[in-house]
């Protein structure tokens, strides 16, 4: 069995370990136990919600120290399904749909930065559509690590068929950055630059 698999299964097998930090009147939305700095202990991801808040918070362990203190990123209070996490090799998927009629459907990816002693944002996907085809759409995204930023026009189809938007326009361009810490990642509102050019990143 590889090494990977060895440390899932030791993961599973663990105690709990590190446990939500909630206020009172919050709960948790969605949780997440990985390793995401490979120390070969658990970290922690989840959303917490209150009544008119929600913050993804990844708490990451120090072997034989205790914990990093926690990274907290500000969300929309009401998304329009609950949020998912994943852990996909060392790299943790944030996905969030939030809106109304007009919905942004977005994709943070994070990794450990041994440098920064964080996790930092190395991509973001995002989708801005209609949940009633009442308007036309857009895609961006973005790779924090080599800068690429790819931009798409969505145009809304007129003939009823199972596709709703056709592709109709890609931009590519570089947008270099600096590196970004999970608590300082933007939006996929952000990206997009919604509701107007004023809010582009």
């Amino acid at each position: 069995m590889s090494h990977p698999a060895l440390l899932a299964l030791a993961l599973l097998a663990a105690p709990q370990g590190i446990a939500p930090a909630l206020a009172e009147g919050e709960s948790v939305e969605v949780e997440l136990r990985a390793d995401f700095n490979a120390d070969g202990i658990a970290d922690l991801a989840y959303v917490a919600r209150g009544e008119e808040m929600r913050e993804l918070r990844v708490v990451t362990s120090r072997a034989g120290a205790g914990t990093n203190p926690a990274q907290v990123l500000a969300l929309e209070a009401w998304p329009l399904v609950p949020a998912t996490l994943e852990a996909k090799g060392a790299v943790l998927l944030f996905e969030d749909l939030n809106g109304g009629t007009t919905a942004i459907a977005s994709t943070h990816r994070f990794r450990w930065d041994a440098k920064l002693g964080a996790m930092r944002l190395i991509g973001l996907d995002a989708m801005l559509y209609s949940r009633t085809f009442a308007h036309d759409g857009s895609e961006a995204s973005w790779n924090l690590l080599t800068g690429d930023l790819v931009t798409r026009r969505m145009r809304l189809r007129q003939d009823g068929g199972d596709q709703a938007y056709d592709i109709v326009g890609t931009k590519r361009r570089k947008k270099r950055s600096p590196p970004l810490r999970l608590e300082d990642a933007p939006g996929g509102d952000a990206l997009l630059g919604w509701p107007g050019e004023g809010g582009r990143i």
